[in-house]
């Protein structure tokens, strides 16, 4: 049989129009979705009350642990915020449009605000010049948030770096409860100034803030790593511009090392417990809200049970259930089980030292930490781990915190404390 020149020339075209067809097919959809914008949690700061622990003595900043137990139950009293109401926010992933989330998830009453607005951070809580941008809510420019409901503003453009600050802006048409959380800062201010660079009479006061999630519109689609935990996580800081703790190190070094690739969102809530209420509801209980419904999650880095050890039996913190190391293992098997489910890696910090602590430290209870902390090292059971306790503990006491990562408390790092722990975890964890 002769095949002509010409039929030989067809042939081929063909034959390279197929093999163009089967390499397309075999390139991973990956490939091509991660040419569309998508959009990535990139702050968090999970809502959160006093719950069962109102009626106790709950102390879990360094200043309120080193006062009398009245001066602090003075300071924890709740009390109603007004006006307008400016919180600082840190997004670790990059972006070219951003949505804001507002929370009344754990409010008893309705939320009414009026306005919202966005901004660059500018000195403390002053917005950079010419950057501020009113937030519309449905079109809206407030709306009443139901309790139990978070809501999300409509996209506004503002391109945005990883590791950029933020100013968010609320003014509320009612008073709500301001819970002494953890150590968030925010200013409040007659009125609405929303639209305001800097707000005329505004005071700073502790409290959790109201903004629980900023997400932004990214087309690195960069994998979520979820820090869950109490305080020792918590990213909120009393002092403005300060350390936001170890996630805030991780989320800068992963920057480096694998630019645009993860975002690290921070889901500690000081004084908060795995397997209990206490300062917002229990671990367990609220890991879907805070972790699990997280678009792109692919690792949580869990580190708690801290309280649960400090908060159990006879102590300051009240007369509670003494917790055995058991249930707090079992607490750890039912996070690694829930996140396997849905395709995540759980990585587990070691608990770290508590000696000295007034309220965390007595021989039983670090008993029941080192026994927590030896399953931890050993069972092969997370994903991962990463030893906080090796990184902070005293060489010459073990059960205590070194002297110069020791807040003064000896129970939460300082800010030296903080970046070792978040310098000294593997990067290789995450991949």
């Amino acid at each position: 049989m002769i095949i002509s020149n010409q039929a030989r020339a067809g042939r081929r075209i063909r034959l390279a129009i197929l093999g163009c067809a089967v390499s397309l097919m075999l390139v991973p959809a990956t490939a091509f979705a991660r040419e569309k914008p998508v959009w990535r949690d990139a702050f968090g700061s999970p809502s959160a009350d006093l719950g069962v622990a109102s009626e106790q003595l709950v102390i879990n900043a360094p200043e309120l642990m080193k006062l009398s137990p009245e001066a602090a139950r003075t300071l924890l009293v709740p009390a109603p915020l007004a006006g307008t109401v400016r919180y600082r926010v840190k997004v670790s992933a990059a972006g070219s449009q951003i949505r804001v989330r507002i929370s009344n998830e754990d409010g008893k009453v309705p939320l009414r605000f009026t306005a919202a607005s966005l901004s660059l951070a500018g000195e403390g809580l002053t917005a950079a010049n010419g950057s501020l941008l009113p937030l519309r809510f449905s079109g809206a420019a407030g709306l009443t948030i139901a309790p139990g409901v978070a809501i999300v503003s409509d996209p506004v453009v503002r391109p945005v770096s990883a590791g950029a600050d933020l100013l968010v802006s609320i003014a509320l048409d009612t008073p709500v409860i301001n819970y002494v959380i953890g150590g968030g800062q925010v200013a409040v201010a007659p009125g609405d100034q929303t639209l305001s660079e800097s707000m005329n009479g505004a005071k700073q006061m502790p409290g959790r803030p109201l903004v629980t999630g900023v997400s932004v519109l990214t087309s690195t689609a960069p994998r979520v790593i979820v820090a869950f935990g109490d305080s020792i996580s918590d990213g909120n800081r009393r002092a403005v511009g300060a350390l936001h703790s170890w996630p805030e190190v991780l989320a800068s070094r992963l920057e480096v090392a694998k630019k645009g690739r993860f975002a690290v969102v921070n889901a500690g809530i000081g004084g908060n417990q795995l397997l209990s209420p206490g300062w917002g509801a229990a671990g367990l209980a609220r890991l879907d809200r805070d972790a699990l419904r997280i678009e792109g999650l692919s690792h949580i880095v869990l580190l708690e049970g801290i309280n649960d050890i400090g908060m159990s039996g006879k102590s300051p913190l009240g007369d509670n259930p003494l917790v055995t190391a058991d249930e707090i293992i079992a607490g750890y098997r039912q996070v690694i089980a829930r996140a396997h489910m849905n395709g995540v890696k759980v990585i587990i910090g070691t608990l770290t030292p508590t000696g000295g602590s007034k309220s965390h430290s007595s021989p039983e209870k670090d008993a029941v930490r080192s026994a927590v902390n030896a399953w931890i090292r050993e069972s092969a059971e997370p994903d991962g781990i990463i030893d906080f306790d090796a990184v902070l503990r005293d060489p010459a006491a073990l059960e205590r915190l070194n002297p110069a990562y020791d807040s003064g408390d000896h129970l939460h790092p300082n800010d030296a404390g903080y970046r070792a722990m978040g310098n000294a975890i593997p990067l290789k964890l995450f991949h």
